[in-house]
């Protein structure tokens, strides 16, 4: 493959295009927090003695499916006190409520970390804490399900364990509700690793899945297989197009349209970059766009939206700068610095699942989380709340006996099928079978089959489906 060797001017940063992502502030996970949930406010909704991750370095969610209720862990790495912190939250029906905030990791007092270089970074601590259970600094974190529902049979949680060099496998066992070790892998690769990144091909194999590590000493990015072998690795000091200065941040794309690539962000060179990586492939730099010197700069952390755009965060200037794919327009600029809803205190790290934008915030007394919503394309109607996940309601009436109603919820357009099969598994009607938009959806059926007969008293279940969702329910007509 010719490399497309594309050096984005810095005049291109005064362009914003057409199109433009919607970013809106909303309150935390939609509980009743604010939109920035940092010290004070946990104790209200989760209890006096719930525990806060004050200086949140990196997040991830995990979804499970528990029939009416799915939960929804957000992990977030609590690097000064070596644990993760897990916000639990159920949701019924798109409404959020606190569960309860737990911890993971054992307590240690790890050496002081020393601060050194230009842009400074964290060094490797002198001893490390390698056993099963203890995290030393931990910076970064994903899981294999990213937009998507747990499966813990086969999905894994990665945590970039800095101080120990590592990376650190943990699944959910959801009998425990805790977190439970695997494995790790790394520690004879890495220096200094900053971010990771989970790479999902769009393939039924989960072992063709692999992992990106950013490494900040070593100005590399490595790719490791899911079971932790290292596959290949692109880099080296310098600026040049095929160094790399200090790499702090690293996203893989999730976009269908952007398939097989991963960007990074190299602060020393005040730099965004994209690649070219394929599982069992080399690594191969496409394009990069340089931010211009007018200020201050620290590039920190990036990701990837299931559009194509690519969110970077400059730690120094509060900003959150947007771009498509190639890196060659700028979509929209958000933020600045200060405390209200959609300013940033210092932002840290950047986490998006689905139109979910968690925000990491390090500095002072307003550490914490800051809770957004991403709309592509177009802003949403006036009024119009579209909902934040697939869910089939349970029909009403229930029993019924003339007509019921069954609602449904698309969080996007989406080829829907809505079909009504009897006890014995044929099929009776079909009430739904088109593209619909993203929305809340309400069909009547008035107990008749797909030849318009009325059909008799008995137990029914309703199926919808689309290309990613599944559900069934049950319903009971009575005459």
């Amino acid at each position: 493959m010719r490399l497309i060797r594309i050096l984005i001017i810095s005049s291109i940063f005064s362009v914003i295009a057409s199109g433009q992502p919607l970013i809106t502030p909303t309150d935390f996970l939609n509980t009743k927090e604010p939109t920035r949930m940092c010290g004070g406010y946990v104790a209200t909704e989760f209890g006096p003695d719930a525990m806060l991750a004050v200086q949140p370095s990196g997040g991830a969610v995990v979804r499970v499916d528990l029939g009416d209720t799915i939960r929804c862990l957000y992990i977030f790495c609590d690097q000064p006190f070596n644990r993760l912190i897990v916000f639990s939250l159920n949701d019924v029906g798109g409404t959020r409520t606190p569960n309860g905030i737990k911890a993971y990791g054992r307590a240690i007092v790890p050496n002081y970390f020393q601060f050194e270089g230009d842009p400074p970074f964290i060094s490797p601590p002198f001893q490390r804490f390698d056993s099963t259970g203890f995290l030393l600094g931990p910076v970064d974190i994903v899981v294999s399900s990213k937009h998507g529902f747990y499966d813990p049979n086969v999905d894994l949680i990665f945590v970039l364990d800095q101080g120990n060099q590592r990376v650190v496998k943990l699944r959910y066992d959801q009998a425990l509700d805790s977190l439970i070790w695997v494995g790790s892998f790394g520690s004879d690769i890495l220096n200094l690793p900053t971010a990771i990144a989970y790479a999902k091909y769009d393939d039924s194999f989960i072992d063709n899945d692999d992992i990106y590590v950013a490494d900040g000493t070593l100005s590399r990015v490595f790719r490791f297989s899911r079971d932790g072998v290292l596959e290949a690795s692109y880099g080296g000091r310098g600026s040049s197009y095929g160094s790399i200065g200090y790499a702090t941040g690293i996203a893989v794309s999730v976009s269908d349209s952007v398939p097989n690539r991963f960007y990074l962000t190299d602060s020393r060179n005040m730099r965004v970059m994209r690649y070219y990586s394929a599982t069992n492939g080399p690594i191969m730099a496409e394009s990069w766009y340089v931010f211009p010197s007018d200020a201050q700069r620290f590039v920190k952390a990036v990701d990837t939206d299931l559009d194509g755009n690519v969110y970077v965060i400059d730690n120094f200037t509060h900003y959150i700068t947007v771009f498509n794919a190639n890196l060659n327009v700028i979509r929209t600029i958000y933020g600045g610095f200060g405390y209200e809803p959609g300013l940033f205190d210092h932002p840290y790290d950047i986490y998006i699942d689905k139109d979910e934008m968690q925000v990491c915030e390090r500095w002072g007394e307003f550490s914490g989380i800051h809770s957004l919503m991403i709309r592509p394309g177009q802003p949403k109607p006036a009024g119009e709340e579209l909902p934040r996940r697939f869910c089939l309601y349970q029909n009403y009436p229930n029993p019924f006996n003339s007509t019921t109603i069954i609602n449904f919820d698309l969080p996007e357009t989406a080829d829907t099928r809505l079909v009504i099969y009897n006890i014995l598994g044929q099929l009776v009607a079909a009430p739904v079978d088109a593209a619909l938009p993203a929305g809340s959806h309400s069909v009547t059926w008035d107990g008749r089959n797909s030849f318009g007969k009325q059909v008799s008293s008995g137990v029914y279940f309703y199926v919808i489906s689309t290309k990613e969702h599944h559900a069934v329910k049950k319903l009971l007509l009575l005459k």
